[in-house]
């Protein structure tokens, strides 16, 4: 009479603390509950069953009256029709009176895991299986105990010895193929999840736990084969997005968003819309990621993932103000949050300053003192703005923290540079904007200003150098904004596209 061992979940999606994540990392995954025989189901001819065994396997020690073994035979009866409570009285005054009666005590543990109580119930089955430790029953059911109480070591050491005394119990080996999962040895998972399915046991929570473990080995092949042995009908929304991800790493795109498209109707949850979303987002489908992100933010309003993935998609198609509104509505909900201001930043770049959202680059940046790039950000919305001397200052003072915090930022001594161009200070520009080129040869604005610089401190020969190396490295960078799109879509999903 084997209890039902609970499923192992994974951390939610924290909705105030994201940093950059692959396409499923930050998706629930709990491994389906598996369907052996279990307190709430086909208990009936499990105890009868039972009850013909316990008549037949007492030892002098531990051999009951008739009239206890009808009693006890009774309470059992209790348990199978969820009368728990009635039968535990009965099974504890059985208990003291017979202690070293294996049955007994297993039965006590049993009717504490049915009363959801498994800390009461532990110390009930750990002493059945020391009255019976060849009773492969009793230690699959101890294991089952440690799994519920989320102690997966201890879960495959009784389920191990379990499958060893019974080897051709399927749902032993599915229990322990669970606890290898907790213990991350997806390998062997993936080989206890095949014995029991090679035992007879096909029902979809182990068919999708085996195509869990193979994906998690890199099997995808084999994944993708023992998912499809599901019937759709009984496809949870957990195994379409299992296989929306299979699918992927198999490279096959258009499948790929088809069952993540199913796991998202089936149960819309913020997981299931992200992912879709991210999905789409690999394959710059902008229009698909654009409308799940808006679904998925206005279902969920405090969902950062969502918002982040709807601001790059606004970005990946080119519509740069909607995707700083929306990163600027991440940065005031939160304004640590780091993602949400470098976002910002990339965005705002992309577009003629003076946008009320960029504003709040500046501020980031000055509360950030550490964060190089969130300095540049704000300094070069101060120069393409609107400025006076004095915000050509600010921006100078942001900058010069920026190479200090990070030397090798080259857009930092460009901007700097940039901000001496304005102060007619040309030796210095040049100084600078040969250091942003150094860092980046290609740079091709940057040789653009310093040609400007070499014309103020007539250089004619090394002003017409700097205009031919712009002129070679702007037509390389005429995809430029392509490659900041893929840049954006990497940061987020983890992954090219």
């Amino acid at each position: 009479m084997p209890i039902t061992s609970a499923p192992v979940e994974n951390v939610p999606i924290d909705d105030h603390s994201v940093s950059p994540v692959n396409r499923r990392s930050s998706r629930v995954r709990v491994l389906a509950p598996l369907l052996s025989l279990c307190l709430q189901t086909s208990l009936g001819a499990a105890c009868i069953a039972w009850c013909a065994a316990v008549a037949q396997a007492q030892t002098a020690q531990t051999a009951m009256s008739p009239a206890d073994r009808s009693e006890f035979s009774r309470a059992l009866a209790d348990v199978d029709a969820g009368r728990s409570q009635a039968a535990e009285p009965i099974l504890r005054r059985l208990a003291g009176q017979y202690p070293a009666n294996d049955q007994v005590n297993e039965a006590m543990g049993l009717v504490y895991a049915d009363l959801g109580d498994m800390t009461q119930a532990l110390p009930w089955l750990q002493r059945a299986c020391q009255d019976a430790p060849d009773s492969a029953l009793d230690h699959a059911n101890l294991g089952a105990a440690w799994l519920k109480l989320g102690k997966a070591r201890e879960a495959a050491e009784q389920l191990r010895i379990a499958a060893r005394l019974d080897p051709g119990t399927a749902e032993t080996w599915s229990d322990l193929g669970q606890a290898y999962m907790s213990l991350q040895e997806a390998t062997t998972a993936a080989r206890a999840f095949s014995q029991a399915s090679s035992l007879g046991m096909k029902d979809p929570g182990l068919l999708y736990n085996w195509a869990l473990a193979l994906s998690e080995t890199g099997d995808n092949a084999k994944a993708e084969q023992v998912l499809s042995e599901i019937p759709r009908s009984q496809m949870s929304d957990q195994a379409e997005s299992l296989a929306g991800e299979v699918e992927e790493k198999l490279g096959h795109f258009l499948p790929a968003v088809q069952h993540d498209q199913n796991a998202a109707e089936k149960n819309p949850s913020e997981a299931n819309l992200y992912a879709l979303c991210v999905e789409y987002l690999r394959h710059w489908a902008w229009d698909g990621a654009e409308r799940t992100a808006t679904y998925g933010a206005e279902k969920y309003p405090g969902s950062v993932p969502l918002k982040l993935a709807l601001g790059v998609a606004l970005y990946g198609d080119k519509k740069f103000p909607e995707a700083a509104h929306d990163f600027a509505d991440l940065l005031h909900a939160d304004p640590n949050d780091s993602m949400a201001a470098d976002m910002l930043g990339r965005t705002c770049g992309e577009f003629a300053g003076g946008n009320p959202d960029c504003d709040a680059l500046e501020s980031f940046a000055q509360q950030h003192t550490e964060n190089a790039s969130a300095a540049v950000y704000a300094a070069r919305q101060v120069l393409e703005g609107e400025h006076s001397a004095a915000d050509v200052e600010t921006a100078q003072k942001l900058l010069t923290r920026a190479t200090d915090a990070n030397p090798k930022l080259a857009d930092a001594w460009y901007e700097l540079g940039v901000a001496d161009v304005e102060r007619q200070q040309w030796e210095q520009s040049a100084q600078m904007l040969e250091k942003a080129i150094a860092l980046r040869p290609a740079f091709a604005a940057a040789h653009y200003q310093l040609a400007h610089a070499d014309e103020h401190l007539h250089r004619p020969e090394d002003r017409k150098r700097e205009l031919a190396l712009f002129q070679m490295y702007s037509q390389q960078e005429k995809d430029e904004v392509n490659a900041r799109v893929r840049e954006m879509t990497v940061f987020l999903t983890g992954s090219h596209p």
